[in-house]
């Protein structure tokens, strides 16, 4: 991160962040996209097992990721406060709450994920594959969140290119070992969905090395000295765990919300249940732009805040929410004009593509709130602000978004329709409520 003195100078700035960004949070849904298409293409009970297990796993590895990203925005003050000597000793304590969640989350995965496949009412070939693939894929957990922490470092020192081509070294990894694993290749045991899980692990472990000779060799971060071991420091783990708690609870929060309203969906036909997938999964894949944004802005505002220069954060934070709104001009012209042409890639028949296509309307209006709401969610990460955002969120997903949806299900004849309606109201105030924060926020700086 560096000084910039115009407001071309930050667009400049904030497009060199924000793109590579955008292009590793493609890249960051890979392994579980390449699971469960290579493991469709081998057998379809498999990929109803390994499907089952990420449903699980997905909600518990998007809270500990999110835990460890607060380490940008103490990187970036520190780096606009012109305390760089302090980055190296953050840094260690982020890479020892990494090692903790690690053992935390293997805990969770094997005395708590792995039984729970047993209560579904599943096949029994369907269970086993689960619980095969989540035993393996939990040997992944500990090099998964030391990546982690250390994609945020590098995204804190604004290096997100690098973030970037480590993402994408993922994908020919993981597609790599679950093609050995999965159908027995190269003298390898077949071992089907299990392999899958193996496959993600390794890949995991292969991308760490990778990420250790970068650490040792880049000469932007050898300056860093991060290779000078510092020790538990009790204080400062406890600062970055209460700072990335609420991010990391915020994003559970969201998760879990959107799978409670796929079980409520268990109520409906097949028909209903695929379309709603559909959709779903679609306005899951564009809201990768807000998304990115929401994760490039505490790089910039951090940076800004450190430094005691507010009006630059202020007019980063407008360029970010700009920003959002044009590509959402741009999807939300897209899905609206070609809703129907979406719904066929997702499978076929009169009745689904009608319903695919009237739920895609909803989703539109996701993306606009989403617009709305994921800049904010980052502007007021780089402030050092979580606690709110996330009060904000659960009562936004929880205290209107379901309770509406469920209302209007019952009171109503709308069906499947009510829980959509209740999750974009559930957006919407969500996002009414960060703005009134970011503006008081800034009155105060």
């Amino acid at each position: 991160m560096y000084h910039t003195e115009s407001v071309k100078h930050k667009i400049t700035l904030f497009l060199r962040l924000f793109f590579p960004i955008l292009i590793y949070q493609f890249a960051n849904f890979s392994a579980t996209f390449i699971d469960t298409m290579m493991t469709g293409q081998y057998d379809t009970t498999h990929l109803a097992g390994v499907s089952m297990a990420a449903s699980l796993w997905n909600p518990f590895f998007s809270l500990l990721t999110g835990i460890v990203s607060a380490l940008v925005p103490i990187i970036g003050q520190h780096l606009g406060q012109g305390n760089r000597h302090r980055i190296k000793d953050d840094f260690h304590q982020f890479i020892y709450m990494a090692i903790l969640l690690s053992a935390l989350l293997w805990l969770l995965v094997t005395f708590v994920a792995i039984p729970l496949l047993t209560s579904f009412g599943l096949e029994a070939q369907v269970v086993e594959v689960g619980q095969g693939y989540l035993k393996w894929l939990a040997l992944g957990i500990l090099p998964l969140l030391l990546f982690s922490v250390c994609r945020s470092f590098f995204d804190a020192l604004g290096l997100t290119q690098l973030s970037m081509y480590l993402m994408l070294l993922l994908l020919p990894f993981n597609a790599s070992f679950n093609y050995a694993l999965i159908y027995g290749k190269f003298g390898l045991p077949e071992m089907g969905g299990a392999g899958a899980g193996l496959g993600t692990a390794l890949s995991y472990w292969l991308l760490l090395l990778v990420v250790l000779v970068v650490l040792s060799l880049h000469p932007k971060v050898k300056p860093f000295h991060v290779w000078r071991w510092t020790l538990p420091n009790l204080k400062l783990l406890k600062q970055g765990f209460l700072l990335g708690l609420p991010i990391g609870m915020q994003i559970f929060a969201e998760v879990a919300i959107f799978a409670t309203v796929g079980l409520f969906m268990a109520n409906f036909s097949a028909d209903i249940i695929a379309a709603h997938q559909a959709a779903m999964n679609f306005a899951t894949l564009l809201y990768a732009f807000p998304l990115s944004i929401s994760i490039t802005m505490p790089i910039a505002i951090s940076f800004e805040v450190g430094a005691r220069n507010y009006s630059a954060a202020r007019q980063f934070a407008r360029i970010g929410r700009v920003t959002a709104l044009l590509f959402a001009a741009v999807t939300l012209t897209i899905l609206f004009l070609f809703r129907t042409q979406v719904a066929y890639l997702y499978g076929s028949g009169e009745r689904f593509i009608q319903l695919t296509t009237d739920f895609l309307i909803y989703a539109f209006f996701f993306q606009l709130a989403d617009a709305l709401a994921a800049p904010v969610q980052g502007i007021l990460r780089g402030y050092k602000d979580t606690t709110y955002p996330f009060l904000v969120g659960v009562g936004a997903y929880w205290g209107i978004a379901l309770p509406a949806g469920w209302l209007l299900d019952v009171l109503t004849d709308l069906g499947p329709r009510a829980y959509w309606i209740g999750l974009i109201a559930g957006l919407f105030t969500c996002s009414l409520l960060l703005h009134f924060r970011l503006r008081s926020i800034e009155k105060h700086y």
